[in-house]
């Protein structure tokens, strides 16, 4: 990529002059005809009540983008944007894949207000990515529109739940726009108060999932444990990401990218046609990165028990390669592998418990190991690097460091 402009220190403020930043809109980083499938529970408490939570997204984006961001902010939900305008910066955020999930109590199995068997143990994880754009309107010259940063978020909620679906909705929404620091808004105003760009926008390199697969075997026994819904490609495609960033603070964008900001966008300006253009495939892969992986192999047994628990073993292997987009040279290639065990009663009268604990156990295992992979590269720690899968036969201490300044160079301000 080449640098379009200057960066000034990451801890300066915004230095945007006269010219505006607009909010850009929210939607699905899924196909339309996979909303149902892949967001159901966002999409659904989103359109609750006459779609009221989304107006209260929407509202609630808005205000932190104008309380966090150090500059000129208009053109907030549903107003038009003058084609005479000069937009600086365009905030917006797309879902990318979810997971709920309940641990069955029966009665009794709780102290105090839940123990009438009523409520259930709730956990629900959504990924997002918030996307920033710079762009010049095309008048007496050809417009540009750059993608500046993408960042991934993982939002996380645990609770004990009714089993009524207004219950869900809400324990959902306070997931996307609770005041506490797991939420998606409070790290989408994380991001904004931390971004200080000039006039003139850099954009960084951008890593991105091109390829990812589950092979047969794994799919089998993910079929098997009824859990192949839940861990899709896009799971696995997030997680990488959002321990991507975290390690380096990497722009990486969504595995599933749609049109949905081109289209709300073009439409709110009020002389959309003469600029529709800039906005066609505005999300055309720009990566300089790829990332290709296959889940090779899923386990799950029994390795010991006795009269009350079993101890379960889980457990899978994933084959992961990262490619220079420009010509195709593999930069690093390796194979991450970690089993975990964990104690837990036996004897349960309901399958979904052993299924949601399966769930819970196997999204900890692929944290772990795809956190401490790219914490152990990060920082060159092979005790994170091993808890990963990777051994010191696996890669050289050059390796790591070609992959390190990879990393590295997708950095916002690299």
């Amino acid at each position: 990529m080449i640098p379009l402009g200057s960066l000034i220190a990451p801890f300066s403020h915004a230095n945007l002059g006269s010219r505006p930043v607009v909010w850009g809109g929210s939607g699905f980083n899924v196909p339309s005809n996979e909303i149902d499938l892949r967001l159901q529970r966002v999409n659904r408490s989103l359109e609750s009540d006459g779609q009221k939570g989304w107006r209260l997204w929407t509202d609630a984006l808005f205000t932190n983008l104008e309380a966090g961001f150090n500059g000129l902010i208009t053109n907030g939900p549903g107003m038009k944007i003058a084609y005479e305008s000069d937009p600086g910066l365009i905030f917006s955020l797309g879902f990318d894949y979810e997971n709920f999930l309940r641990i069955d109590v029966l009665p009794g199995e709780l102290p105090g207000e839940d123990s009438d068997g009523n409520r259930d143990i709730s956990f629900y994880y959504l990924f997002s990515s918030i996307r920033v754009y710079s762009l010049v309107l095309p008048r007496q010259r050809k417009g540009q529109i750059n993608l500046v940063y993408s960042q991934p978020v993982k939002a996380f909620n645990r609770g004990m739940l009714r089993t009524s679906r207004d219950s869900e909705n809400r324990f959902v929404l306070e997931t996307l726009m609770g005041s506490e620091g797991f939420s998606t808004l409070s790290k989408f105003q994380k991001l904004v108060s931390g971004m200080a760009v000039d006039e003139s926008f850099f954009e960084p390199r951008h890593l991105r999932v091109r390829s990812a697969t589950v092979a047969p075997r794994a799919l089998d026994t993910l079929f098997s444990l009824k859990l192949d819904e839940a861990f899709d490609s896009n799971f696995f495609a997030s997680m990488i990401g959002v321990s991507a960033n975290n390690s380096f603070d990497a722009s990486v964008l969504p595995f599933v990218m749609t049109d949905y900001l081109s289209s709300t966008l073009r439409s709110r300006f009020d002389k959309e046609p003469e600029i529709g253009a800039i906005f066609n495939d505005m999300d055309d892969d720009v990566a300089s990165f790829y990332v290709d992986f296959s889940i090779n192999k899923v386990m799950r047994r029994v390795s010991s028990e006795n009269a009350s628990k079993q101890q379960i073993a889980r457990g899978l292997s994933m084959d992961i390669s990262f490619i220079d987009a420009i010509d195709g040279f593999v930069v690093f290639k390796t194979t991450l592998v970690r089993v975990e065990k964990r104690e837990q009663v036996k004897g349960a009268r309901e399958e979904s418990w052993y299924r949601s604990n399966d769930s819970l156990y196997f999204y900890y295992v692929v944290e772990k190991m795809i956190g401490d992979f790219f914490e152990g590269v990060k920082n060159l720690d092979q005790n994170l690097l091993s808890n990963a899968g990777v051994r010191p036969q696996d890669a050289t201490r050059s390796d790591l460091e070609t992959l390190q300044s990879v990393l590295h160079s997708c950095r916002y301000g690299a």
